[in-house]
């Protein structure tokens, strides 16, 4: 797959139409999920599983978009052990899925979820792995001229018209820092720009979709290394943002990786190195 074009293509479907997904595509997912799909933490034991449209019934309550269920004709409900990263795992795992259905010209929405209990339950799923990630796909309906709603904060909201679903993104200016947080000005000088490899590395991180597109994350490169930083953020679930920062890695890794080869991610670097401020985690780091 061409990384770079399905993560700068791919968009956020809010709706579907009714046209069902073929038995073999549905085969074909499953046999890329088994076979050939991206895993951050290839030891922890996942399973997929992909149910119809009468699980959108079954979902009310259980998941949605910031608490609202999207109507879809199928279903990704990715269930996976428990263990140390296993949500940003789970993140990595299912943003390459959505990859692949934009690949497979579908249309995909991620779904919020609080209670792993109660999304088993209602889906009768007999399994001792927890629910980690759940997603609606189909074809979706050509997009109209409709409101989007930019959240920057609770007493600041955007309110505009578009006739998209993209939805708004930090800029690779705003995500990347040079040495310490907050430290912007010789970023453009080691990164490049656009046609710049490394760059386009940044900026498909930078096209990640997070939980109200807050992106509570961003990088600091530092000593040849690229560290993934954590920042705090007050509508940021502890499972959302875990989910995130896992699709971020994904999307960095996934068009990093196919000019600097394998890349190896060390996790829980000490952040006194990079001087961050209080509240702030280093997530990750790697050397390109």
């Amino acid at each position: 797959m061409n990384y770079s074009a399905l993560i700068q293509n791919r968009k956020s479907v809010r709706e579907f139409t009714d046209k069902k997904v073929p038995a073999a595509v549905l085969a074909e997912i499953e046999a890329y999920y088994q076979k050939s799909c991206k895993r951050l933490v290839p030891e922890l034991k996942t399973e997929l599983c992909i149910f119809g449209d009468d699980a959108k019934e079954a979902l009310e309550g259980a998941a949605g978009y910031n608490q609202f269920l999207i109507g879809a004709p199928q279903y990704l409900v990715l269930l996976s052990e428990k263990g140390e990263l296993a949500e940003e795992n789970a993140g990595y795992i299912m943003e390459d899925l959505v990859l692949k259905l934009t690949d497979m010209d579908l249309g995909s929405c991620w779904l919020t979820f609080t209670d792993s209990a109660k999304v088993k339950e209602a889906l009768n799923i007999a399994s001792e792995l927890e629910v980690a990630a759940i997603a609606a796909f189909g074809y979706g309906v050509k997009a109209k001229k409709r409101l989007r709603i930019n959240i920057l904060s609770m007493s600041n909201v955007d309110i505009s018209a578009k006739r998209h679903y993209f939805d708004p993104k930090r800029s690779v200016e705003d995500m990347v820092f040079m040495d310490t947080w907050g430290n912007y000005e010789p970023v453009s000088e080691y990164i490049g720009f656009f046609d710049d490899m490394l760059w386009e590395a940044f900026y498909a991180a930078s096209l990640a979709p997070s939980y109200l597109n807050r992106q509570a994350y961003g990088f600091v490169i530092h000593d040849s290394r690229i560290t993934l930083v954590r920042r705090p953020d007050a509508y940021t679930t502890e499972i959302d943002g875990k989910l995130s920062l896992g699709i971020v890695l994904l999307h960095f890794t996934s068009v990093a990786s196919e000019w600097a080869g394998k890349i190896q991610w060390r996790f829980g670097q000490d952040a006194g190195v990079l001087q961050l401020p209080e509240g702030y985690e280093a997530v990750a780091s790697c050397v390109l």
